[in-house]
Order: structure tokens, then C-alpha cells, then sequence
């Protein structure tokens, strides 16, 4: 199984991480084109290669168009600090909305950091910035769906932007539609969370694993004063994910409300990393001094047990018992939830108090998604209540693989029992689409299958 591992032993910020995916995938130029869809203007991508206390790895940063000024940065005599002490910042104009302003270790002021511009430093021209424009958590969307890049990648993105709103709004006490992001603040935060889901939907991992993740201690200094690390946001993360995190001996902010966001969207479990082939090393490198590296490492590896035997992992189950909504409304729920990231979503008959006739909701899904799917049972059914509970899932090692016929080629999944025996299913999805395209039955389609599965000898 392609694994991924989340090494967060030194926190975990939104450029880091792109830094460390980058390494992974060598995927720079996917992630320029890429992000020339959005449509977004204003900003330049520095890469470059950057020590940190002796580890080199990559650092990200993203300019305001033209300078070698990050899109996060403001005038210090509006902060009342210097840049170092920058972090989370968040305005609350006139009392009405809560703004963010999310400054992730951008600012080079580290006597052990040296940046290896030579090796590549890459600047990408998006046009123009407009000052004192301010989005919405809605805009926010808007712009992501309104974008080129893929589904998957859009879906991902969502899900991080709406731990961040959510937890935004917690802080502040108001609706999460009440959020505003300042421009500023903004797209440093777009361009950070929309190349993470970009990379991560490139990489294409099977499962994630994280180390329990390490934050400071003390305080840190932003507009509102002096704030406890973890700063609020980030501490509602922790807690409306369940993330595990614990607190090390370095007085400064490690792990930012974007980093917990990214975290506890992909992270299935928490812990060490399991026994496994590495393929690659990625080592993305912040600009926050803490005394040693601020680095965040991540791992792609191939985890294969003994035999083939079945891989486990954490899930969450999350039902509820509806007995007053219709089968539109119902079939609707289904499709958002699983554009929602439910791994699978299914209703069954049955009878509540009073003999009425109702159905029960079922949803599938990582423990990270748990808290924004129940949103949407709320708010899509008339369901007041909901029951969730972890459970232990065990998959067989499964492959995709396209098995050629005389149709054409048919997309499936190998699968691998733990007495080394293999079965190879056809995907739903490729046959309709097959069918569709030549005007056949899918029962044609799927004997074509089974005759090139025979070909093969399978």
C-alpha cells in the first residue's frame, strides 16, 4: 500500500509542507500549471533550497507580484512587533466579522538558515494585487470551485479551508459564514492549502500515517496581544479533529492553524511509522527560529504485510435514524456526502417508535472528516441527532490495473487474499463509460472483461 508519513517531530506549517511534497513528488512544474487555473493574481512562488541548523530541504514562500515581499507581510509599526514575532494575526473590524490574517513562517531573519537560490528558485508572475479586498468563507469556495484544477484536488481543499473557517469561528463566536479573510492574510492561505491538496491529489497516497504531532509553549505576541501557544485557532483544531499533539520544550508557536488543518484532514492515524519499503525523502524547511531545524519531513513508502495479509487502519462509522425526510432529499444527502470525502455512504429500512417506517443513515468515513460530514447530516436531513464511534477496518492488499480487450481497455482492482491468492474486479465506473462510449449493453462489456481476464491467464 502507498503510504505516506507525516513526520511532524518539529511541527507542521502550510509552506512546509508544500516544500516537503515538492521533495516527494518532484512535482514543482504540476504545481505552477496547476495553480494557474485558480485564476487568482498578485503573487509570485519562491522555491529554493534553504538549510536549517544543518538539514537542507525546501522552502516556500509566496510574494506579493514583483517584490521579494511576502503576501503576509504588514508594516511593522501597524503590528507593534518585529517580524519574527509574527504569527497568527486576526482583526476584528468594528466589531462585525473576524478577519484572518494567517502569517506561517515566512519571515528570514534566522542567523542558521541559508537559502541556495542557484539550485532553484523559481518566481511566477499572477499579475496584479488589490489592496483592502476582503473574501468571505464563501469566496473562498467560490473561487476553488469555480477553478481548473481537478476534483479531487478541489475536495481537498475545501475540507482544509473549512476546518480553518470553522475553527475561525469558533474563536470569534460567530457563524463560520460570518468570516471574512482579509486579502492580504488570504491568499498566502489559498495559495497554501490549494498546493497541498494539488500535490497530495498528485501523489495519490493510499493511506496516511502521522507522528503525534509536536507544538511550543509559552506565548506568542500578534495584534490581539499576547497570545498562549497553541493559539486558539490552532487549539480548536486540535480539538474538533481529535489530533493528536503534544507540547515539547521550544517557547514558540511550531504547528500553524493551517498545518493542524492539513494534518488532521489526511492523517488516518497517529503514531509511529509502520515497517516499510521508503521510495522518497521530501524535507520542507520554515523560517521560524526555534533553536534547531524547523523542518517537517514526510515519507512515501510501500507498506506490505506478511503474506498479503489484510491492511487495518482507524475508520469512524456516523448513523442516524430518519423518519421524515423524502427519497430526493435523501439521494441528495448521499451525493454530498461522498463529494464530501464518506468513504461510503448507505441507507436501510427500518422501524422506529410508533411503527413509523424511516431509514437509517450509515456513513463511512476518516476519522479527520468525521465533524464536517455530521455538519452536513445537519443541515441536509431532519435528523436532531446523530451516533458516530471509531471503529478498526481491515482491506485486503489491493492494486489498479487496466486489463486490455477488445473493447478496448477496462479499468480494475487486483486484490490480494493473505494466502496469496488474486482476483481481479472490474471498476463500475470504466464499464458505464465503456458502454456509454460504444453504444453497448454492460453486459457485453463485462464478458469482453472476463475474456481478456482470461487472455491474461487471471
Amino acid at each position: 500500500m502507498k503510504t505516506l508519513y507525516f513526520d511532524c517531530a518539529n511541527g507542521i506549517s502550510g509552506n512546509m509542507t508544500i516544500g516537503a511534497l515538492l521533495e516527494v513528488c518532484d512535482g514543482e512544474q504540476y504545481l505552477r500549471t496547476e495553480l494557474d487555473k485558480l485564476g487568482v493574481r498578485g503573487y509570485d512562488l519562491k522555491v529554493v533550497k534553504r538549510d536549517s541548523y544543518g538539514i537542507n530541504g525546501t522552502y516556500v514562500e509566496v510574494l506579493k507580484t514583483g517584490t521579494n515581499t511576502p503576501v503576509d507581510a504588514l508594516p511593522d509599526e501597524m503590528m507593534g512587533m518585529r517580524p519574527h514575532d509574527r504569527s497568527q494575526v486576526y482583526h476584528d473590524h468594528d466589531h462585525e466579522h473576524p478577519h484572518i490574517h494567517e502569517h506561517e513562517e515566512r519571515y528570514e531573519h534566522h542567523r542558521h538558515s541559508h537559502d541556495h537560490e542557484h539550485h532553484h528558485d523559481h518566481i511566477h508572475d499572477h499579475g496584479h494585487h488589490h489592496e483592502h479586498e476582503h473574501r468571505t468563507y464563501g469566496d473562498i469556495r467560490l473561487i476553488i470551485e469555480q477553478s481548473g484544477i481537478t476534483d479531487g484536488a478541489k475536495q481537498l481543499a475545501n475540507s482544509m479551508f473549512h476546518k480553518v473557517a470553522a475553527a475561525e469561528a469558533t474563536v470569534h463566536g460567530r457563524p463560520i459564514d460570518e468570516v471574512h479573510f482579509h486579502e492580504v492574510g488570504a491568499l498566502d492561505s489559498i495559495v497554501d492549502i490549494i498546493s497541498v491538496a494539488i500535490l497530495m491529489d498528485y501523489i495519490q497516497p493510499d493511506h496516511v500515517i502521522s507522528s503525534v504531532v509536536s507544538d511550543g509553549h509559552g506565548t506568542i505576541r500578534c495584534a490581539h496581544g499576547v497570545l498562549s501557544v497553541p493559539v486558539p485557532a490552532t487549539s480548536a483544531i486540535y480539538k474538533s479533529e481529535q489530533v493528536r499533539f503534544k507540547q515539547i520544550d521550544i517557547p514558540t508557536e511550531l504547528v500553524t492553524p493551517t498545518g493542524a488543518a492539513i494534518i488532521s484532514t489526511f492523517a488516518e492515524q497517529y503514531g509511529l511509522m509502520p515497517e516499510m519499503n521508503i521510495s522518497e525523502i521530501g524535507v520542507g524547511v520554515g523560517s521560524r527560529e526555534t533553536g534547531g531545524p524547523n523542518t517537517l519531513r514526510v515519507i512515501l513508502g510501500e507498506v506490505m504485510e506478511a503474506g498479503g495479509a489484510a491492511h487495518k487502519n482507524d475508520i469512524m462509522v456516523i448513523n442516524s435514524n430518519i423518519d421524515d425526510s423524502t427519497g430526493e432529499e435523501l439521494g441528495y444527502v448521499m451525493e454530498k456526502l461522498m463529494s464530501a470525502g464518506a468513504l461510503d455512504v448507505s441507507y436501510a429500512p427500518i422501524f422506529m417508535k410508533k411503527n413509523r417506517p424511516a431509514y437509517r443513515l450509515e456513513v463511512i468515513c476518516r476519522t479527520a472528516d468525521r465533524s464536517g460530514l455530521s455538519e452536513i447530516i445537519f443541515e441536509e436531513t431532519t435528523t436532531i441527532g446523530i451516533r458516530y464511534y471509531p471503529v478498526q477496518r481491515e482491506e485486503l492488499v489491493r492494486s489498479k490495473v487496466a486489463v486490455n480487450t477488445e473493447l478496448g481497455p477496462i479499468e480494475a482492482k487486483k486484490v490480494c487474499t493473505a494466502g496469496g491468492c488474486e482476483y481481479t474486479y472490474p471498476e463500475y465506473e470504466s464499464m458505464r463509460e465503456k458502454a456509454a462510449e460504444l453504444g453497448v449493453s454492460m453486459k457485453s462489456v463485462r464478458a469482453a472483461f472476463e475474456k481478456g481476464l482470461g487472455k491474461l491467464g487471471k
